[in-house]
């Protein structure tokens, strides 16, 4: 396919992106994927490196309490001999050898024992989490930010039913102009619907854009391609580690597999029809064919890389309106 020469369906009447403003779009979500991609390797070589400093810190706090440790049971030992019987009455801390400032001394070491013990684990943790769930910190944010969109989107919802209709339309031409309407309508990180993919546990709002701010939120639609409704591809791109991970496992799709977008203006069910692995700038799948209704999903490929990419298509099913 050359760069420019076919293009896909137009989202805004006379509006066309060409496949070239796709690639681009592609090549700029490679380059904050391998960023991030660096700065989790960075974060492993860092873990690795606080680990092994947390484990020495440990041992040599370890020696050292015991060292003081043993250095104050032989001053409990000769304490009570070197202390005269005719001795003048003394405060409890000096008669017994000074013990309250050592307990404090000894309070803080295992204070500062177990802070570090504390931290090394926590960061140990994370890491693990990372690599068999995924990262925890990012989870967090992206579910505040799926909580906002939720509200978001009911509010969208609202302002859709509450718009008359085209007098004599069909249900198919209904969902057309709605769906252009809301193309034109939402900016960047902004909620266009929901996904939800019962095979795999996922259910989640997905936005417009797949720059790196609107992908921190959730899936984000690829601008270029059509919206749920209109005649075309749908593209969606979704995290896989990071961020709510919302595409980790699309892997463990099927053929058949079902895929459900909720739109403010109506449902539309997909089939899974097949998997393949591609290369980033690979746009192809992307593509709008005449009379074609497909959803196509992506992501990066495989866990914790962004060498490859992973695409998974699907053709509509069904469609009802709100």
């Amino acid at each position: 396919m050359a760069a420019g020469d076919e293009r896909v369906a137009p989202l805004l009447g006379a509006r066309r992106t060409s496949v070239a403003d796709l690639q681009r779009e592609v090549e700029r979500l490679t380059e904050a994927l391998a960023l991030a991609e660096e700065r989790r390797r960075t974060a492993e070589r860092t873990l690795a490196d606080v680990a092994s400093m947390a484990a020495a810190d440990a041992a040599d706090l370890r020696a050292r309490l015991a060292e003081l440790q043993a250095r104050l049971d032989a001053r409990d030992d000769v304490a009570p001999a070197a202390v005269p019987a005719v001795a003048a009455p003394v405060s409890p801390a000096a008669a017994d050898g000074g013990r309250p400032r050592s307990s404090a001394w000894r309070r803080v070491r295992r204070m500062a024992l177990l802070a570090g013990a504390v931290a090394g684990i926590a960061l140990i943790t994370d890491g693990l989490l990372t690599i068999f769930w995924q990262e925890p910190l990012t989870a967090l944010q992206q579910s505040h930010d799926q909580a906002a969109l939720r509200n978001d989107l009911s509010q969208l919802q609202e302002t859709m039913r509450a718009t008359p209709g085209a007098p004599n339309e069909t249900a198919s031409e209904k969902l057309r102009r709605r769906a252009r309407a809301l193309s034109t309508a939402r900016g960047d990180g902004k909620a266009l619907g929901s996904v939800s993919i019962p095979r795999i546990g996922l259910k989640t709002v997905f936005v417009e854009s797949t720059t790196h701010d609107s992908l921190k939120k959730g899936p984000g639609h690829y601008r270029g391609t059509v919206l749920p409704g209109m005649t075309g591809t749908v593209g969606l791109a979704g995290h896989r580690t990071t961020y709510g991970a919302p595409f980790r496992r699309v892997d463990e799709l099927v053929k058949g597999s079902r895929i459900v977008m909720r739109m403010p203006y109506g449902t539309f069910t997909y089939k899974v029809t097949g998997t393949r692995i591609t290369t980033p700038d690979d746009a192809s799948s992307l593509v709008s064919h005449a009379g074609a209704n497909k959803l196509v999903l992506t992501a990066c490929h495989p866990l914790y890389s962004a060498a490859k990419r992973i695409v998974v298509s699907a053709r509509l099913a069904s469609s009802t309106p709100a």
